[in-house]
């Protein structure tokens, strides 16, 4: 029984011994800091200096959550307000746009546009602290937020409880360039505005093209308009003068010649068509008797013709008008509110050459131009068509 007691506390004591040497005392777990009081604030503010362009953090543009970034050509001048954020043990270690990796217990920032890097002073506009902060970073990419700052930065600005705070950003020299970009978007601006350039050329040309081709359309129309010019249904015109008449009595009678000649044919007709209207005297009855009557008196009783009485004044006078030519004049009509003689300025100064304007029915002009020819008539009505003067004709004075 004694044995078997000592044997017991023998066993027990070494098992007491074996697991005293085994305990291993256990190894803190490493936390984030959580307050200003758990990390030291005392480092000084970084002092702007001279560096290079970080290779990897200034891209040209940058897409970040279906969103496009433009960075900027220089820190030079910029001065922004907005809304700040921070960013802290997340991502503490991790890789930046810039190269190294981030520490946030240094004093720094993230931008969403600036080169990197760039020194910038950030004041807190809810408590007036400020400080400098070196820009390493491309962020924040929340909201319309302008700055992610450092856990370090935050603290020191006093906003890390609030989280967010509206602060202003102001570029400090030296400057950061990247004229390696801006060469390259120079280039690009030349080369764009050398093709608006050349597109804007060709729709010049292509304007040019079709205002030719509407100016020759708007002759075509004007010249089959003068060529098949027919009195319009319900148009109406006063009685011409006597003078008119008179004139237009000794074109009738001209026409025979023209024919004869085979000159000028065209211009024939159309003298004919826009002659004003002459009346006729009725017709009279003539047969066979009638006639053989009409000469029996004029012959005598010798058998020899009975010269013809002398002709009366009037008749001498239209005679010597006959063997003159007839002058031509394209004759039209326009509808304006101005006078006639403002009429006749405009329309005078605009075809540089002698127009007569006429008072007509309220506001309706009538248009006289003076022409050598049919073929100058014809020009002068497809001008005067284009003018706004319709019903365009030829009438011989």
């Amino acid at each position: 029984m004694s044995k078997s007691w000592s044997h017991a506390l023998l066993f027990a004591s070494l098992t007491g011994v074996l697991t005293g040497c085994s305990t291993v005392p256990e190894q803190p777990v490493q936390t984030p800091a959580n307050s200003v009081s758990d990390v030291d604030l005392s480092s000084d503010e970084p002092i702007p200096q001279v560096e290079p362009p970080s290779r990897s953090g200034n891209p040209d543009t940058y897409v970040v959550f279906g969103r496009r970034y433009r960075v900027k050509e220089t820190s030079a001048g910029h001065r922004e307000t907005g809304i700040a954020s921070w960013y802290g043990w997340d991502f503490h270690g991790r890789k930046t746009s810039s190269g190294p990796a981030f520490n946030m217990f240094e004093i720094t920032a993230a931008h969403k546009s600036l080169p990197i890097p760039t020194y910038a002073r950030v004041t807190n506009l809810e408590n007036g602290l400020s400080l400098v902060v070196k820009i390493n970073d491309r962020g924040p990419f929340s909201g319309e937020r302008i700055l992610d700052l450092s856990y370090a930065a935050a603290a020191r600005l006093d906003m890390l409880d609030q989280g967010t705070a509206k602060v202003e950003i102001v570029a400090l020299a030296p400057y950061q360039f990247l004229p390696k970009l801006a060469a390259k978007r120079a280039e690009e601006r030349e080369r764009v505005a050398s093709r608006a350039a050349e597109l804007i050329s060709q729709r010049e040309r292509r304007v040019a093209s079709r205002a030719v081709e509407l100016i020759r359309q708007q002759e075509k129309v004007a010249a089959i308009h003068f060529a098949h010019e027919k009195p319009v249904a319900g148009r109406t015109s006063g009685k011409p003068p006597a003078a008119v008449q008179e004139k237009a009595l000794r074109l009738a009678k001209n026409t025979a010649s023209v024919k004869e000649n085979g000159k000028n044919a065209a211009s024939a007709k159309i003298q004919l068509a826009s002659a004003a209207p002459v009346a006729k005297e009725k017709p009279v009855a003539k047969d066979k008797a009638t006639v053989a009557r009409a000469k029996d008196k004029l012959t005598t009783a010798s058998g020899k013709p009975t010269p013809k009485p002398a002709p009366k004044p009037a008749e001498s006078r239209v005679a010597a008008a006959d063997d003159k030519r007839s002058a031509l004049y394209v004759v039209g009509t326009v509808t304006e509110h101005n006078s006639a003689r403002q009429v006749q300025n405009r329309l005078s100064s605009q075809m540089q050459r002698t127009v007569q304007v006429d008072s007509g029915t309220g506001k309706r002009y009538e248009v006289r131009v003076p022409v050598r020819n049919s073929g100058e008539a014809k020009r002068v009505a497809m001008q005067l068509a284009s003018l706004g003067v319709s019903g365009s004709r030829v009438i011989a004075y």
